[in-house]
């Protein structure tokens, strides 16, 4: 499996290299107590295993790590990372593919035993926001610097435009500026739909029913999509907006458009009168693709598992990298599509075993639901054992399955960790 080049590690600029921390995300882990953690690398660097009895060294409960499994070392003059794995039996991995050293940068992809991480360069901003909410959840930098943002145009309670590509959740961030904001009423969507918008809109101002009376009025008001107003329409809708501020000023008007509006502003065909009424704060939403740390948080926020637990705990590794290093063009709502296919075909069953190519998702994952494995007994596992020489990844690639249902199977037939190691040493037989 291979990285997609949309979702490569990105380098970072010289002026950025003295002022950035490190931190690796833990986002997937046997290890409860990782599962979800932020390690934050120091010049020292920091070396992980399983029992690494090292001074300072970080010990992650996951049978599938070597003892001592790899390094990480800050590089001040290049702006990476420094990867080095110590030998480990299983292997490290960035972006799916094994490697033994590499320089790694802002949004590398690691695997690490059944353990999975994303490196994130963190120039420090927005602390305060460190903490995730319902409609904007995650840890990573990204996450803090949107709430931030958010945050600050509900305090103002001036218009804000909201802008991004397809899929990118300004309708949560819409929700989140109002409860943000402390705003008694709610958010309204207002109807912006269809040929007639303008005119529908502004009849909908200038009903006296919703601005008469301040105990239905909304604080809130969502226009969804500004820039897709008719050209000819925008003026009345100009003028509509116009009309109701002046009736309830303390209304805050929110708008989102698409990632191109600048271009349509260009063109003339947005006009940059109805613009400039939304450019108190101009908020950009980013892409999935950029959002690596926080990905398994969005996915527990818009689907979590009723029974219990989150996506973190029922995926495998190898479909964890997968997810990650997705392109993910139609963003949030691509992630949403991916985890109902995921729910449906698996439904009281362990979550997919292996990668997820784009382009064969549904084939692969279809294929492996109808294909139940049926677990060998022992002394199929130990023959298999002796002739691989306790090798996991050969078991697994005989069976074709992945290596921590081989770990299943072996703790089923009685064949544990100390087992595996007299297999290695040739002591079985």
């Amino acid at each position: 499996m291979t990285t997609d080049t949309d979702t490569a590690e990105k380098p970072l600029s010289t002026d950025s290299r003295h002022r950035v921390r490190w931190r690796l995300h833990v986002v997937a882990s046997p290890d409860r107590a990782w599962r979800g953690r932020i390690l934050e690398l120091d010049a020292a660097g920091v070396q992980i295993g399983r029992r690494t009895q090292s001074a300072g060294a970080v010990e992650i409960d996951d049978s599938t790590l070597s003892r001592k499994h790899l390094e990480l070392m800050p590089l001040p003059s290049s702006g990476g990372v420094a990867l080095r794995d110590l030998g480990s039996h299983n292997g490290t991995f960035r972006g799916g593919v094994q490697v033994s050293a590499a320089t790694l940068g802002d949004a590398a992809v690691l695997r690490f035993g059944e353990s999975v991480a994303v490196l994130e360069a963190d120039s420090g901003a927005a602390a305060a926001f460190a903490t995730p909410t319902r409609d904007i959840p995650g840890r990573s930098e990204t996450a803090r610097v949107l709430r931030a943002a958010l945050d600050a145009a509900a305090r103002d309670g001036t218009p804000a435009l909201l802008f991004g590509a397809t899929g990118t959740g300004k309708e949560f961030a819409a929700q989140e500026v109002h409860r943000r904001s402390g705003r008694p009423g709610g958010l309204l969507r207002a109807p912006t739909a269809g040929a007639s918008a303008a005119g529908v809109f502004a009849a909908w101002l200038g009903d006296a029913a919703l601005f008469g009376h301040a105990s239905a009025l909304p604080n809130s008001v969502l226009l969804d999509g500004l820039d897709d107003f008719d050209p000819a329409a925008q003026l009345s809708l100009l003028h509509a907006l116009d009309a109701a501020s002046g009736v309830k000023p303390t209304v805050q008007w929110l708008a989102t458009a698409a990632d191109s509006f600048e271009l349509k502003l260009q063109s003339g065909a947005l006009r940059r009168d109805l613009l400039a009424r939304f450019c108190d704060h101009l908020i950009r939403l980013p892409p999935l693709a950029d959002r690596k740390p926080d990905l398994l948080d969005l996915a527990d926020a818009m689907l979590p598992w009723e029974e219990g637990g989150g996506w973190a705990q029922h995926l495998e590794a190898d479909t964890v990298v997968a997810l990650l290093v997705r392109p993910w063009p139609a963003n949030l709502r691509g992630l949403l599509a991916t985890l109902r296919f995921l729910r449906r075909q698996y439904v009281g069953a362990q979550l997919p075993v292996g990668a997820l190519p784009p382009d064969s998702l549904r084939q692969q994952q279809a294929g492996r639901a109808r294909q139940r494995p049926i677990p060998p007994e022992f002394a199929e596992m130990d023959n298999l054992l002796l002739r691989y020489e306790g090798r996991i990844e050969r078991l697994a690639e005989h069976y074709g399955r992945h290596r921590k249902q081989m770990y299943r199977w072996l703790e089923r037939v009685g064949i544990g960790d100390e087992a595996l190691q007299q297999y290695r040493r040739g002591e079985r037989g």
